[in-house]
């Protein structure tokens, strides 16, 4: 039997995997059941130190009835995985999850490689490699979007490459672990999917699919951060929390075109500190990373930067706004409810 754990790293097309797997057969595959194609919550909950499953933010935002049934959980899931483990043999059993890739989940590292060690003869992990620019950019829109940020601070948004796969190749061993680096230019067929295919070996099954998760735009961006650090911020703590929160994040995604990224200014001294980390990945990979500040991008400097930005597309959140009182699914009564609560705090 052949595991192949696709390990991230964040903001690297994880999602179009995910979901591309998720929802093909092949004969010789099996990917891993879970609730969502994502397996970031199914490692956590099988994985990771049991007194800190609370804090997960997948699991928090759901509020106290379902941290309650975690044990519960954990017990139904480990059989399903041992039940497609079984499902595996003679063939190639698929684990995707970026969170694997993260530094603080080392314990959980640890524990899923003991597993795995135990059922299949053969370990694969595979990760894909962003630049540090381009990772910033794309890790700061998620983490507002996932409400673990409302201030901006570059040097949290680096990626530490050296702790994410250094830690990977201490666990797995160097042997097994695979590195690509992100880019078109050395994907198969320009595309994340199809390169991720063909190191499982099998063919695309069709066009490559579209990209999910897509990228805010700098306005998007901005009206976000403004919420987060002006507004009510994320809510969570109850059932529903993040569709919610998905839904106004999707609004926000129609305003505005413009690409976004951080400054000269702001970027630079954050590079030079990390010197060291990004001559580590790049000999691991055989070749520099870019550093290419996108054509057109509006360059973030400073918060002022993003409230002003965001300030210029105050009609546009006006009219999302009234357009999203109208054509509410909400039977009448509580449409009208709600839109008299909206009256009452813009009264105070």
């Amino acid at each position: 039997m052949r595991v192949v754990i696709h390990a991230g790293m964040h903001k690297t097309g994880s999602s179009s995997i995910q979901e591309y797997f998720q929802n093909s057969k092949y004969e010789d595959l099996v990917y891993t059941r879970w609730t969502d194609s994502n397996h970031c919550g199914l490692f956590v909950l099988l994985f990771e130190d049991p007194d800190k499953l609370a804090g997960y933010h997948g699991f928090k935002a759901r509020g106290p009835d379902f941290i309650s049934a975690l044990p519960r959980m954990k017990e139904r899931w480990l059989e399903s995985l041992k039940e497609d483990l079984a499902q595996s043999e003679g063939k190639t059993l698929v684990f995707s999850a970026e969170d694997i890739s993260a530094p603080q989940f080392r314990n959980a590292v640890v524990r899923m490689h003991e597993f795995f060690k135990s059922h299949a003869a053969q370990i694969e992990v595979v990760g894909y490699v962003r630049s540090p620019l381009s990772f910033a950019v794309s890790a700061f829109q998620q983490m507002l979007k996932d409400g673990g940020l409302n201030k901006l601070h570059v040097e949290a948004l680096w990626p530490h490459y050296r702790s994410r796969f250094g830690m990977l190749e201490e666990v797995f061993g160097i042997n097994n672990m695979m590195l690509r680096v992100y880019d078109p230019a050395d994907l198969e067929r320009g595309d994340v999917v199809s390169d991720f295919a063909s190191i499982l070996g099998v063919s695309m099954r069709g066009p490559p699919p579209t990209q999910i998760n897509t990228s805010l735009s700098a306005e998007a961006t901005a009206l976000l951060f403004v919420q987060r650090r002006l507004g009510d911020g994320y809510l969570s703590g109850f059932m529903g929390a993040q569709a919610g929160n998905n839904s106004f994040v999707d609004k926000l995604q129609t305003i505005g075109e413009r690409k976004m990224t951080f400054s000269e200014e702001i970027w630079n001294p954050v590079l030079e500190r990390h010197v060291d980390d990004l001559k580590w990945i790049e000999k691991r990979l055989g070749r520099n990373l870019d550093h290419v500040y996108p054509a057109g991008a509006f360059r973030i400097g400073s918060e002022s930067d993003l409230i002003q930005l965001a300030l210029q597309s105050y009609d546009a959140v006006e009219t999302l706004l009234f357009d999203s009182v109208r054509t509410s699914s909400r039977p009448p009564v509580q449409r009208l409810a709600r839109t008299l609560d909206l009256l009452r705090k813009f009264s105070y």
